[in-house]
């Protein structure tokens, strides 16, 4: 398991600079491999990201997620085989739609972090009404409103409240159950491409995760951390019933835990109301447990969950 993020978003929104500053930022000293698609001038950004990451791979003009989806596997295989990252980061094209994206990247492996819509503030009444640009926005559980800095905080939550009115009449549903995909949106407003440390907190490894749990929970405890143990077998009603429990805060969730009809100890992987539940953990042998990761200081973690 690789944690993932997708930033999407309309063309000219500030996906590079996101990306930029996130390496910079959030992510420094670990592993990161980024794949951006080269459309126009994004294949000069791709020059700046290869001085910044620790690989790149620039795919040839077209959109990662039609016309180059063989391609976009094929890099991913090879980046994960050849360079093991801790992290990666998928910037897509400002013409094509992130959900066939997550797809692939969940086949081969990986954990959806956030699926990251770039929405420029100052310039977003233009292209509103863009089918492309709506489907971007309702196939996303983070929206970053850029260029805040631009427009100031008043313009900033005129958007926001268009913005959520089109990702609530866009969001991605199951096509078998007509559930929603993402069960919430959060919203951060960013300034020259940084924004708060809990959109991207909480990106554990397979092997973060492992060592975790054979690890006292006392050393995994702080303000914005709680690592709680379900009474095996875990059934998915009561996974359920943690998830619907949360408090507000709360942007993530992952454990490893033994549930009923498994052979082996799955992940839970819970990111900004995206619930992945179902690949096994072969080999595990600790106890299972839930580290639920609060967004800042402010967070209250619940004591009453089990």
């Amino acid at each position: 398991m690789i944690p993932a993020f997708i930033i999407t978003g309309f063309l000219g929104s500030g996906k590079t600079t996101l990306l930029i500053n996130a390496a910079r930022t959030h992510f420094r000293g670990r592993r990161v491999a980024v794949i951006v698609n080269e459309l126009g001038e994004i294949g000069v950004d791709g020059k700046v990201l290869e001085n910044t990451y620790s690989r790149v791979t620039e795919l040839p003009e077209g959109c990662i997620c039609c016309t180059l989806h063989a391609e976009f596997k094929r890099s991913l295989r090879e980046i994960r085989d050849l360079y093991d990252p801790e992290v990666i980061l998928v910037e897509t094209s400002g013409s094509s739609e992130p959900f066939p994206v997550m797809i692939s990247l969940q086949s081969l492996g990986c954990s959806i972090e956030g699926v990251i819509c770039v929405v420029d503030t100052k310039n977003f009444p233009t292209y509103k009404d863009n089918p492309t640009a709506r489907y971007q926005i309702g196939g996303s559980n983070v929206v970053v409103l850029s260029k805040v800095d631009l427009t100031g905080e008043k313009r900033a939550e005129e958007v926001e409240r268009q913005v959520r009115k089109v990702w609530e009449e866009n969001r991605l549903r199951n096509l078998f159950t007509g559930e929603e995909v993402f069960r919430e949106v959060r919203f951060y407003r960013s300034v020259y491409g940084k924004v708060p440390h809990e959109v991207f907190a909480g990106t554990y490894t397979l092997k973060d995760l492992k060592d975790m749990g054979e690890m006292h929970r006392d050393h995994l405890m702080s303000f914005s951390h709680k690592v709680i143990y379900p009474q095996e077998p875990v059934t998915h009603e009561e996974i359920y019933r943690i998830l619907n429990s949360l408090p507000e805060g709360v942007v993530r969730v992952k454990g490893i835990v033994r549930m009923d009809g498994f052979a082996e100890p799955v992940l839970v992987n819970y990111t900004f109301g995206l619930v992945d539940i179902g690949q096994e953990v072969p080999g595990y042998r600790g106890r299972s447990f839930l580290v639920i990761i609060g967004a800042g200081d402010h967070t209250k973690i619940s004591t009453d969950l089990p």
